[in-house]
């Protein structure tokens, strides 16, 4: 699938269960591949919630991380028709028990806006004494520019040191402490081709502009520029590009292919069974056209991005809508004609641009620029800027990635959310009296229906405890949002991914492709339904096809009244939303989905009112979710000498979890150890590989990417 101009992987997770086959079909950026994962060794087949958008990214309102030192966080943000909220009779769904303010209205919750404010005296002595009693990696020289290079893949989890990769939590929190720590002078951001989300684009644009409320500069620097890109880009002071620069400002598309005809030809039938119209998940690999469901879904999502897209850069240049419109039109490619129109500040050389800042901070021309790279301040601790110490505490609990209900056998920070190990998460969380409330922020496409549904039954019973608040990041769909809607109170980004309030699942028959190739399987059983899941060799029979459907169509029923139950809205309504369908943030909250649109920093104000605090009343941060010192993690780190090992790791992760970071996926879940692999996955698998191969491969001007998997 494409995005815009530029090329935007496919990322079909699709969860096949029945038989025992877990199938992903994947394009990866540069390259379509095609994974089955088979089997599991066990005799049941779990439904699978999937959700099956083709990608997209995001954007959204107001946030901000709260890690800093003085702002005032009061103030109130609209973030969608109250009156359509209130129409529908829906309330704030806060559960018994629980000490708190109720909110019925979003005008009513505050904003979660960043104030930047100076020290005063005492506070600016006591900061500049702690940098000199620093820790010696925690030191920076005075009058340093802090550089960071946005480029790829950018996680919502922490990093570990030994980790390679971005961590959004921690460039958001360089931001603030780079606004604040008296030994930086400003910013020099470089940012390449990223494959992030526009939620993740609006996070990051949102510290960017709150960065300039210092009064510090922020240089931005691109080479490689499409929509995503210059959506950060065009949020800094002054933005740079070298006269060779590839800019790509075309607009956006979305792109489906299908491998319907292709199994079809090698003699494979899939057999999906899916609860939704909108559940387009199976999709890629069961038809040869797209749906009008899902036409009409991809329509407006698309066009929901690029509006937004428009009106937000319109504001940063000055510029009407209009002339916006016109000038993508126009495609226009020359770096003059952007310096000319307005678009860029400059055309220079990296170089030149370092040497320009030497110039403004005063530096000789004989001496270096004296800069702080982004991986050595993610080490300068808050204590050293004076921004921790504070009496209440808010724990923070991240998940991101594919859910599965226990841990794989290469553990790593990026295998996605393994529900054994959130739960204790969760418990502890609620068995701590230091935690005023909690803030769990999601970014998944969703996975395993049962260990997303015994995620959802642990954040309940965290909620009847203490306040408890859902933050969602680029994608929060499926079994994400089935998270999610446990929380007492749900903010999302104005285009993340959400809903799909759908099921999934299905088997391969691979009759006439044994029948070509001569291979033969007999079964022996007891029982009426006992080859349900173990002849792939032949289709469904008529009351094993029943079976199934009604299995599936059960797995739906239990989603959908949950999350009617949890946003307090008839079951009729939820079915009206439902189907499947994913939203944006922004026609989520309109239709009760979500309750305030917003970022991690207005889920923590909010957090901080249901706890009875004062809105502006500093509180500590406190992450659940410590970033993994495991061996594969701190191997995966060393470099080009353990390549080996890197890459043995990612493929395992690859087929236990979906790398890019947007969109939506909401299918199925984890699969078994490889070890018990049978013949027919075998030959199942080597034939979807092929069937991938015939795909044409994407265009390599490949600059956002949207997955769709599960």
């Amino acid at each position: 699938m494409r995005y815009g101009g530029k090329c935007i992987s496919a990322l079909c997770f699709v969860s096949f269960e029945l038989l025992c086959v877990s199938c992903l079909v994947m394009a990866t950026p540069g390259a379509s591949a095609l994974h089955l994962h088979i089997p599991c060794s066990s005799t049941q087949c779990r439904p699978s919630f999937a959700n099956s958008i083709w990608g997209a990214s995001f954007q959204l309102k107001n946030p901000k991380f709260f890690l800093q030192r003085r702002r005032n966080l009061c103030g109130v943000l609209r973030a969608f028709d109250s009156e359509s909220y209130d129409s529908m009779g829906f309330n704030s769904g806060i559960i018994e028990g629980t000490e708190e303010t109720k909110l019925t209205k979003d005008d009513e919750y505050p904003t979660g806006d960043f104030v930047y404010s100076e020290y005063d005296p005492l506070e600016n002595l006591l900061v500049k004494f702690k940098t000199l009693i620093a820790f010696p990696w925690e030191r920076v020289k005075k009058g340093s520019v802090l550089t960071m290079k946005l480029r790829g893949e950018i996680s919502d989890q922490l990093k570990s040191r030994f980790s390679s990769g971005l961590s959004l939590p921690q460039i958001c929190e360089n931001f603030v402490k780079a606004a604040y720590d008296p030994r930086i002078s400003g910013v020099y951001l470089q940012i390449e081709p990223l494959s992030i989300g526009w939620g993740k684009a609006e996070e990051i644009r949102r510290h960017v502009l709150d960065f300039k409320k210092s009064g510090k500069f922020i240089v931005g620097y691109t080479s490689v520029c499409g929509l995503e890109e210059y959506y950060i880009g065009s949020a800094c002071d002054e933005l740079y590009a070298p006269p060779s620069a590839y800019f790509q400002l075309f607009g956006l598309t979305v792109e489906a292919s299908f491998l319907g005809g292709v199994l079809e030809k090698i003699g494979i039938e899939p057999q999906v069974q899916r609860i939704g119209k909108y559940k387009s998940a199976g999709d890629r690999i069961a038809r040869k056209n797209i749906s009008n469901e899902n036409r009409e879904m991809l329509t407006v999502l698309l066009d929901n991005i690029f509006e937004n897209w428009v009106e937000k850069v319109s504001v940063d240049r000055g510029k009407k809508k209009e002339d916006i419109l016109a000038f993508i039109n126009d495609g226009v490619y020359e770096v003059e004609r952007l310096k000319e129109e307005g678009w860029i500040t400059d055309i220079k050389y990296d170089d030149e641009v370092t040497t320009m800042l030497k110039e403004r901070l005063s530096i000789p021309s004989s001496k270096n620029l004296p800069t702080v790279d982004y991986r050595k301040y993610s080490r300068v601790r808050k204590w050293t800027l004076g921004m921790t110490g504070y009496k209440n505490q808010i724990a923070i609990l991240r998940a991101s990635g594919a859910i599965t209900r226990v841990q794989g056998p290469l553990p790593s920070s990026s295998s996605g959310i393994v529900a054994e190990q959130f739960i204790e998460k969760i418990r502890k969380a609620k068995e701590s009296k230091n935690y005023k409330a909690v803030v769990i922020r999601i970014d998944s496409p969703g996975g395993d229906a049962l260990a997303s549904d015994l995620m959802w039954r642990e954040i309940k019973l965290l909620a009847a405890s203490k306040p408890v608040v859902a933050s969602m990041s680029d994608i929060a769909a499926s079994g994400g949002y089935y998270m999610a809607m446990a929380a007492q109170t749900v903010v999302a980004e104005s285009l993340t991914l959400t809903g799909s309030i759908g099921v999934v699942t299905g088997k391969f028959s691979l009759e006439r492709l044994y029948e070509k190739i001569g291979f033969n399987k007999e079964i022996i059983s007891r029982g009426r339904y006992a080859e349900l899941t173990a002849a792939e060799q032949r289709p469904f029979r008529p009351d094993e096809a029943e079976l199934f459907a009604k299995s599936a169509e059960k797995a739906y029923r239990s989603f959908r009244d949950k999350a009617a139950a949890s946003r307090s809205m008839p079951v009729e309504k939820m079915e009206e939303v439902a189907q499947g369908r994913v939203w944006t943030g922004n026609d989520a909250a309109s239709r009760g989905l979500v309750d305030a649109i917003g970022g991690l920093s207005r889920a923590i104000a909010i957090a901080k009112v249901k706890a009875n605090l004062s809105p502006d009343e500093e509180v500590t941060l406190v992450e659940l979710s410590k970033p993994s010192t495991s061996l594969p993690e701190i191997l995966s780190g060393v470099g080009s000498l353990l390549g080996v090992v890197e890459s043995a790791s990612r493929t395992w992760i690859e087929i236990t979890e979906s790398p890019s970071a947007i969109q939506a996926r909401i299918e199925r879940f984890m699969p078994e150890p490889l070890e018990g692999s049978s013949f027919a996955n075998l030959v199942a698998h080597l034939a979807l590989v092929f069937s991938c191969a015939l795909l044409p491969p994407p265009a390599s001007n490949s600059l956002e990417h949207i997955s769709c998997r599960f």
